[in-house]
């Protein structure tokens, strides 16, 4: 099925265990390339040749493949709808030549063939697994490849030489020049310094999907598991798998590189300056720093963010969208972080910190941040965690349905000088942890908490205790429900959710069957195209551990439900933001069950109610079939 994300990256057909789907019919050349083979015989066959068959990864006569893959690559021009097949469990010493295809339709594919159980392994020791660098790539595809930098692992002693190397992949265009269709999908990158995708060309339509990507290091610059910049027409994280990337070895010293420290500067991705990119069902275990890292110099020069299903453990910080060049503001527009995980946050400690910071926001224009689930950070020595932070000049943000759960040491809502922010709302969250040590619930300075917050519930044992801050001022929940004034507040001692302890370790050993993480991360070193294994993704993961939370302690009758339908800010001030799944149509009723607005529903839509009086609204979202998709509560203020 052909979908888009925000209209702008294209997914092609997949099968039904996921993995994109070749048609043989869209090539005119097919290439073999195998240890056994001769770069003097090899052949290049046609798609309807006698020995391939009617499934060119399983040809049904003997072919005579080459021996290396530049051979295989020379006798492919740019432009031309070629598969280059390299046959499974062999190993080859060389990088993969950099070629454009003919059309969406009609790539230019890297695959195997045969029956083998072990994928292609290509060994570039201190070179690239592939670069295209300097010149137009368009319509490229890899699946289901092995590339391993292996003269730069230190732990394996037959092959280590030195942490001499460059990127795994490395695509880079200059002025004028095009990256298109880029699909990397069931590949494994390993000990490479980073992965990189930019340019000052124009860069579109690029997809990662079910990588593993694990042991980026560097020690003599910064390391990211994947950089990008300027990707302005679409790029897609889906069901892709992260670990350990930007250090080989915990810091020993302040951001030295030495022998692969490391650095508060290295993390899983590090995306500046990027328009239409979509995060989903992505995995991010034990990063250097950050998870996720977000910069951007001007208004909305990072846009359209679709953040949603991703499992973020053992990260210093989850999420950073913010931070850098601060002088701009509104730098993020039309971002939504909904329905993630973050867990065991500082657990490791690669930077020998004792902090937990999960999402931290700053300068935000439009966003939505929605049913994340921020939990279980209680091992020692976390001195100083935030469940979500605030600074800059934020406007249109709703922060709802979040729920913070057994956090030590942790200011569930930090928010710093706030005043100049339009529109922000805090609602329906539920802080339902035992705050642990110096812990919050909320700490502010400078901030307008009547205008910021609403209809939050709480469950403390102790409701005298003061934790509640408000620029210096100590309250206890007590207080801040009764006399400080948040509206709607809630005070629930005990939560009634069905298993609020499920937690990554018990995944591991009660649905894998494990001993604990560590052999998880070990199991990860294996996972690859020929054996993926679902259960080890983000979204088996998530849903595991989502499963432990239903029910709520909230009672509110002004909640958002927005599992489908994304809606902000709310409540507000008449103009609603809208992103839906679907295009259809919505009505919007009064309290008195009358239409008073109806109209169409796009991918973003934004409904004017700013004529309308105050009170309470119900709106509802249909399809093109004219099905319920959603009904939502709206409150305007």
């Amino acid at each position: 099925m052909l979908s888009t994300v925000h209209g702008q990256v294209i997914e092609n057909p997949y099968d039904s265990n996921g993995w994109s789907i070749l048609n043989v019919a869209n090539t005119t050349k097919i290439l073999y390339v195998s240890n056994a083979g001769d770069d003097d015989t090899g052949v290049v066959y046609s798609n309807t040749a006698g020995e391939i068959g009617s499934d060119p990864i399983l040809p049904v006569g003997p072919i005579n493949p080459f021996l290396t893959i530049a051979a295989a690559a020379s006798q492919v021009s740019n432009g031309e709808a070629v598969w280059i097949l390299l046959k499974r469990g062999d190993v080859f010493f060389e990088s993969l030549v950099s070629k454009s295809g003919n059309s969406f339709v009609r790539p230019m594919v890297y695959a195997s063939y045969g029956s083998g159980n072990q994928p292609p392994l290509l060994k570039t020791g201190p070179a690239a697994g592939i670069n295209g660098c300097c010149h137009d790539t368009k319509h490229l595809w890899l699946i289901g490849l092995s590339f391993y930098a292996h003269t730069r692992n230190p732990d394996d002693t037959a092959d280590y030489i030195n942490a001499d190397g460059t990127s795994g992949f490395n695509f880079y265009t200059g002025d004028n020049y095009t990256i298109d269709n880029i699909l990397i999908e069931g590949c494994t990158f390993s000990f490479y310094q980073g992965n990189v995708i930019q340019g000052s060309g124009f860069l579109k339509n690029i997809r990662l999907r079910r990588n593993v990507l694990r042991n980026n290091y560097s020690t003599i610059s910064h390391s990211q598991g994947l950089y990008t910049n300027n990707i302005t027409g679409g790029i897609l994280l889906d069901e892709n798998i992260f670990d350990h990337n930007g250090w080989h070895i915990q810091s020993y010293s302040t951001n030295g590189k030495e022998n692969g420290q490391a650095t508060i500067f290295n993390h899983h991705t590090y995306f500046s300056h990027v328009q239409d990119v979509t995060f989903r069902g992505n995995a991010f275990h034990r990063p250097s720093s950050i998870g996720n890292k977000w910069t951007a110099t001007e208004p909305g020069s990072t846009a359209d963010i679709t953040i949603e299903n991703n499992f973020y453990n053992d990260c210093e910080v989850a999420i950073s969208m913010g931070g850098n060049d601060e002088t701009a503001s509104h730098r993020f527009k039309n971002i939504s972080f909904s329905d993630n995980v973050i867990t065991s946050s500082g657990l490791s400690q690669p930077t020998n910190r004792t902090l937990a910071w999960n999402i931290s926001i700053n300068d935000w224009d439009n966003g939505v941040v929605n049913k994340n689930l921020i939990i279980h950070q209680t091992h020692p020595p976390i001195n100083n965690g935030e469940g979500i932070s605030f600074k800059g000049e934020n406007r249109d943000l709703m922060v709802s349905e979040n729920i913070f759960y057994n956090l030590e040491n942790t200011v569930a809502f930090r928010m710093n000088n706030l005043n100049g922010n339009t529109n922000v709302s805090i609602t329906n969250n539920e802080l339902t942890q035992e705050l642990l040590g110096s812990g919050l619930m909320v700490h502010m300075v400078d901030a307008d908490y009547t205008s910021l917050m609403s209809n939050n519930a709480y469950a403390l044992q102790d409701n005298s205790a003061n934790n509640f801050n408000i620029t210096g001022t100590n309250y206890s929940l007590d207080d801040w429900i009764g006399g400080v004034g948040e509206v709607g507040a809630t005070n629930t001692v005990t939560s009634v959710y069905s298993d609020p302890n499920r937690s990554f370790d018990r995944y591991v050993v009660e649905v894998l069957d494990l001993e604990d993480r560590n052999e998880y991360y070990q199991k990860l070193d294996r996972m690859n195209y020929l054996n993926w294994n679902v259960e080890y993704t983000a979204t088996a993961i998530n849903d595991w551990i989502r499963s432990g939370f239903l029910g709520t302690i909230s009672s509110n009758d002004n909640q958002v439900n927005s599992s489908l339908i994304k809606m902000f800010p709310n409540p507000g001030t008449g103009m609603i933001r809208i992103k839906s799944p679907t295009e259809g149509n919505y009505q919007i009723y009064n309290v008195e069950g009358k239409i008073i607005l109806f109209g169409k529903l796009y991918w973003f839509s934004e409904i004017d109610l700013t004529n309308e009086l105050t009170g309470l609204y119900v709106i509802k979202f249909y399809d093109q079939s004219s099905n319920l998709i959603e009904t939502i509560k709206y409150l305007k203020r």
